[in-house]
């Protein structure tokens, strides 16, 4: 029973540390970023049409909307701990309040490495994928790992290595800047 307790009230100020970096990084336009990884995705994934459904995991702001939505992808939602948008639902990642089999597509830039518990994200990630759908992400790599950047997950495999208990394949593993990886999992 302590223990639980003791483990609720690390989960809160994990989360309002979350959310401090969140709202601090609200109005940064992460594009020059984004635009090249949905390019990648628009490259691998060509069946992804306008009706695809895509959830993006950890938006901050409506740029990920923004791109998403000049690249052609019209069914976008969006997510983050917290939200002065209404086109951006408040959300946990370890936790999507969305039915199984609910997107095509989730994306994820920079956001796993900021989990409490990548297992729980990795795997609730997959409960809302539809079959053949697609996970993409793009974290940084080489950092000390803090209270805010959680997970350095190094390399591709020390991501998929989260991703065992289902059949998922590397689709595309590109570092696109130094410190810097984008993978793609079908």
């Amino acid at each position: 029973m302590i223990a639980r307790l003791r483990e609720r009230l690390r989960y809160r100020r994990y989360r309002r540390a979350q959310i401090r970096q969140s709202r601090a990084k609200r109005r940064k336009d992460a594009s020059f970023r984004l635009v090249p990884f949905v390019g990648l995705i628009r490259a691998h994934c060509p069946e992804l049409g306008p009706a695809a459904a895509v959830l993006c995991i950890g938006a901050r702001n409506e740029v990920e909307l923004d791109v998403f939505a000049r690249a052609g992808f019209g069914n976008v939602t969006a997510i983050d701990l917290w939200s002065d948008s209404p086109r951006i639902l408040v959300g946990d990642m370890h936790a999507l309040r969305f039915p199984d089999r609910s997107f095509d597509l989730v994306f994820a830039s920079h956001a796993f490495e900021h989990a409490w518990d990548f297992a729980a994200v990795a795997a609730e990630c997959v409960r809302v994928l539809r079959p053949g759908g697609y996970v993409f992400c793009a974290v940084p790599t080489g950092f000390e790992v803090s209270e805010h950047d959680r997970y350095d997950f190094k390399d591709a495999a020390g991501l998929l290595a989260y991703f065992t208990r289902w059949p998922v394949t590397l689709v595309d593993e590109q570092r696109l800047r130094p410190g810097e990886l984008s993978v793609l999992l079908r």
